[in-house]
């Protein structure tokens, strides 16, 4: 296991919390969401159909004036944080030498890795291949190989994937850390989208990266990595 330094890994996730974005708007939405389940699993509006117009209803300026205005919106969408009640549980796990916290409403499910991966060709380096659990496939990310430590499954011991949400992506890590009931005022949350979108903010006594699931699975169903390549 590699040990980095606690100030080096402060800094580091700081600079990623402190990122900004120019047209985004620094507001932080928090919900009151359900509390998540014992066992760790879960389970555009559009016109009227009469509303028809034909090619010689619409002008030329007036098809310019809608398009524009489609696509400043689309343009506008805010990223939102994830929301949590004021106190919430949270898994922390860890790989070369860095502790993530996923919160367990965004948890899908916790599986052993084994050998019985399979590869599969034409997919970005860090996608380790497909896994079998009770008659369902999913897809194994080499989260280092993700993240960019410099480390990969080749020389880590990854031990369990965690599923994300509903979804069929699992994050491969080397080991559980336990999980842990935190209140807001312990995160030190992330207010806009930045270059990292997948980092809902940062575990102040551990120091550690909150994941965003939602957005970490955006990238990972585009193919990208934590920098968006």
């Amino acid at each position: 296991m590699k040990n980095h330094n606690d100030e080096a890994i402060k800094n580091y996730f700081n600079s990623m919390l402190n990122e900004k974005t120019s047209d985004s708007k620094e507001v932080l939405e928090q919900k009151v969401i359900e509390k998540p389940p014992e066992n760790l699993t879960v389970g555009l509006s559009s016109l009227p159909e009469n509303l028809v117009f034909s090619e010689t209803d619409i002008t030329t300026q007036e098809k310019e004036a809608v398009e524009a205005e489609e696509s400043s919106a689309e343009a506008n969408q805010e990223w939102k944080n994830i929301s949590v009640e004021s106190e919430f549980q949270v898994l922390f796990f860890e790989l070369s030498g860095l502790t993530f916290a996923v919160p367990l409403t965004d948890l899908g499910g916790i599986h052993h890795l084994d050998d019985s991966i399979n590869t599969l060709f034409g997919k970005p380096d860090w996608f380790s291949g497909v896994m079998r659990h009770n008659e369902s496939l999913f897809n194994i990310v080499d989260t280092a190989k993700w993240i960019k430590t410099g480390e990969s499954a080749e020389t880590l011991n990854y031990s369990h994937y965690i599923l994300l949400g509903a979804t069929k992506w699992g994050l491969s890590c080397e080991k559980l850390l336990g999980t842990e009931t935190l209140s807001r005022s312990q995160v030190k949350w992330r207010e806009v989208k930045g270059k990292r979108p997948w980092l809902a903010g940062m575990v102040k006594e551990k120091m550690c990266a909150m994941i965003h699931a939602e957005e970490l699975v955006k990238l990972l169903n585009s193919g990208m990595n934590i920098h968006g390549h």
